[in-house]
């Protein structure tokens, strides 16, 4: 009997040991595209298979390049370029002339995000499409920054967020006399302190919460 508690014992260790390894391992994501630029064009091979070439346009200039988990992107003087494993060819969204200029970009495992002077663009790996919002004018951009499931975007009047699966970039005011304070992201949540307010934005529900510190 001994001996058989001894058994189950040992099984339930190494079931919570093999859990606790496979619960880590679901946090990393391995880069599975890598990227390239030669002789005029962007080049793309998905896990080491499939490789997907694109044609640039005479004098394009390549500003940004990066790549990580799921997704692949290059900015241009003229372009916003981006490819997913599932998508198996380059997105492009056209830019205005000089829209690049200052342009901010940064890459999850699964959004690419590039916020210019006049609008912030989002591709979610998910639905493989872009996503874009109007910023205000004349207003200027505190933050961009992206984490595993979610997006921020903020600026000196409002901020935006932007999750997995979304149809839009959600947008939220902040009050007259409000000021940030600090920005936190996790894989699935952008939570921001105000003077005023605690707002989080969780990518499970696509929406803006806000608790009040006054």
């Amino acid at each position: 009997m001994f001996r058989g508690r001894k058994l189950l014992i040992g099984i339930i260790a190494l079931f919570i040991f093999t859990s606790t390894i496979f619960s880590y391992a679901e946090e990393v994501i391995e880069d599975l595209i890598d990227i390239a630029e030669s002789n005029g064009k962007i080049i793309a091979t998905i896990e080491g298979k499939q490789t997907v070439a694109f044609d640039l346009q005479t004098n394009e200039k390549v500003i940004w390049s990066g790549s990580r988990g799921y997704l692949g992107a290059f900015l241009t003087d003229r372009h916003f370029f981006v490819i997913s494993t599932s998508s198996g060819a380059w997105q492009t969204m056209p830019l205005k002339l000089d829209e690049s200029k200052k342009g901010l970009s940064s890459l999850s495992p699964y959004i690419a995000l590039l916020v210019t002077r006049d609008r912030a663009i989002g591709f979610d790996v998910t639905t493989n499409r872009f996503i874009e919002t109007q910023l205000p004018f004349h207003e200027d951009l505190l933050a961009a920054e992206t984490e595993k499931y979610v997006a921020v975007v903020i600026t000196s009047s409002r901020a935006f967020g932007l999750a997995v699966e979304s149809s839009a970039f959600i947008e939220i005011k902040f009050r007259l006399k409000e000021t940030i304070e600090s920005i936190k992201l996790t894989a699935s949540k952008v939570t921001i302190r105000t003077s005023d307010r605690l707002l989080f934005f969780e990518a499970a529900g696509s929406t803006w919460n806000e608790h009040r510190l006054q």
